[in-house]
């Protein structure tokens, strides 16, 4: 078993850096000529995808940290609701918000009309162009923030009682504590929460193609595509990879270097509700929900009612099963194969494990264009050499992407919940002679039962909001909510592409509830 197990979790590895190593050694060495003979292309897009990164990420952390401090540390009226709330940004898709923003915020959108039939005065200052890299930046922010709230969230309850105590009594106010305490303390979490972000800005395709921004996904997809230039497309998934190996690098190393001892806090209650502090947890929770959930939530709902009898059922129900049935997969076979994987670690601790652990996280980090781009590549060389025919258009290939893609998702609740099971209870199986099959069954599986739930919902939430790999791996004729959604809004019909939108939404805010809700109890 132990040999068995080992081979199982090389695969695995081999799997997820097979396909890389194929659009590295495809594209060398000419893609270091081709840096050079266009790098006025790479100057562009490296700096609108910095530039933008650095805009998103300042956005994601005024958004999140602050109404995260008052949820996580103080105690006031639908605290628990606010709570929710603030995650449901998560269940609109980067591309949805941006198509509606940027519906909202056009000539003839809401927001210039109202400022035209009531406001005339204030109307020319707001008769701008909004489809510009900044506004998409804080567009970006209002989606990505959850996982800034998140992961701040989770560290700020655990930062020890004494340090607010001590910093209370220094006289310092809860701003000083919050920046000179709180958050250096939980620097590790904040700095995961930012690497995420910027994974998930690198990653976007159809709202950066939608306001027009060139960046490294959106010249890979033009290069691949339009032009069919192959050879600095891979040289600009080279040059991304790059960049985002060593964002990870950075991540990795800052983090591993950092080790904090927690104690649960309870029972705080700092703020005295009636003083004016008492609304500070209602303006800073109402501008990430409003903007970030409310409005575009709003603007899609409008669009539906208004064209509503000219929406084609057949079209959405099918479209509805592609997306869920692509999500509940694939999302099924990254779930039990975390388990396999973990199951074995846990059982034959190794070196192997470390490996395996960090390849997962850097399949979350690689960006869909060219997770997309490597497997088109791989696939050829396995065709040419090994199976005598193509697999590029096959479903084989999707859902090999979506699992190399999204099995660090799965991974972090699941090992979590594995990681607090005391090893007393295996010992105490395997004394009563219950092999690894039994062990797996009867120990491991009704123990992380829940665990293994929100694993597979949060693939699935991911999974049902993906664009990049599915439109570059689907097979012909083969539609899901979001490439349909993308397609209508790039061809400037947001309104009619309102409710593939709306059915996202309603499916990610459902399984959002779903898992908050385990994570509750």
């Amino acid at each position: 078993m132990k040999v068995s197990g080992k081979l199982f979790m090389y695969v695995i590895i081999v799997m997820v850096i097979a396909p890389v190593f194929s659009l590295i050694f495809y594209s060398n060495p000419n893609s270091v000529n081709v840096i050079f003979e266009k790098r006025n292309i790479f100057f562009e897009s490296s700096s609108n995808t910095i530039y933008l990164l650095l805009i998103t990420v300042i956005s994601s952390l005024v958004l999140g940290l602050i109404p995260s401090w008052f949820v996580s540390l103080y105690k006031f009226r639908f605290r628990n609701i606010i709570d929710f709330l603030m995650y449901l940004p998560l269940a609109i898709p980067t591309y949805i918000m941006a198509f509606s923003y940027g519906e909202i915020l056009s000539y003839t959108g809401p927001f210039q009309s109202f400022l035209r039939n009531n406001f005339d005065f204030l109307a020319p200052f707001f008769n701008i162009d909004f489809l510009t890299l900044e506004v998409l930046g804080i567009i970006l922010g209002l989606s990505l923030f959850p996982y800034v709230y998140a992961a701040s969230r989770i560290s700020f309850t655990l930062v020890g009682k004494s340090f607010l105590n001590l910093s209370k009594t220094l006289g310092n106010n809860w701003i000083e504590t919050f920046l000179k305490v709180v958050i250096p303390l939980s620097a590790p979490a904040i700095i995961s929460a930012i690497f995420l972000v910027s994974m998930e800005v690198l990653n976007e395709y159809g709202a950066v193609k939608y306001f027009g921004v060139n960046t490294f996904t959106t010249e890979i997809f033009k290069t691949w595509y339009a032009l069919s230039d192959e050879t600095t497309a891979a040289g600009l998934s080279i040059f991304l990879l790059t960049i985002v190996f060593i964002l990870f690098s950075v991540e990795y190393v800052y983090n591993s270097k950092l080790k904090f001892n927690y104690k649960l806090n309870t029972d705080l209650n700092y703020i005295d509700h009636k003083q004016k502090t008492s609304l500070l947890p209602y303006i800073f929770s109402f501008f990430p929900i409003f903007f970030g959930f409310v409005i575009p939530l709003s603007f899609i709902i409008y669009n539906v009612i208004d064209n509503f009898k000219i929406i084609d059922f057949n079209d959405l129900s099918s479209f509805t099963f592609n997306s869920v049935f692509l999500s509940f997969i694939s999302s099924f076979f990254i779930v039990i194969f975390l388990l396999l994987v973990l199951f074995i670690d846990n059982e034959y601790k190794s070196k192997i494990s470390k490996t395996l652990s960090a390849v997962t996280s850097l399949g979350y980090a690689l960006p869909g264009a060219v997770l997309g781009l490597s497997l088109i590549i791989f696939s050829r060389f396995i065709g040419d050499n090994l199976i005598s025919y193509s697999l590029t258009g096959t479903y084989f290939l999707l859902f090999y992407a979506l699992f190399i893609r999204f099995m660090a998702v799965g991974r972090s609740p699941l090992k979590s919940s594995i990681d607090k099971i005391p090893i007393s209870l295996f010992d105490t199986a395997k004394n009563l002679g219950l092999g690894s099959f039994n062990l797996l069954k009867k120990i491991y599986v009704p123990l992380n039962k829940f665990a293994l739930f929100s694993a597979f919902m949060l693939c699935f939430i991911d999974i049902m909001k993906e664009l990049p790999i599915t439109l570059i791996l689907r097979p012909f004729n083969f539609d899901t909510l979001s490439t349909k959604t993308y397609e209508l809004a790039v061809e400037e019909m947001v309104d009619i592409s309102s409710f593939y939108s709306l059915v996202i939404i309603i499916i990610c805010s459902l399984t959002l509830y779903f898992v908050k809700k385990i994570n509750t109890n």
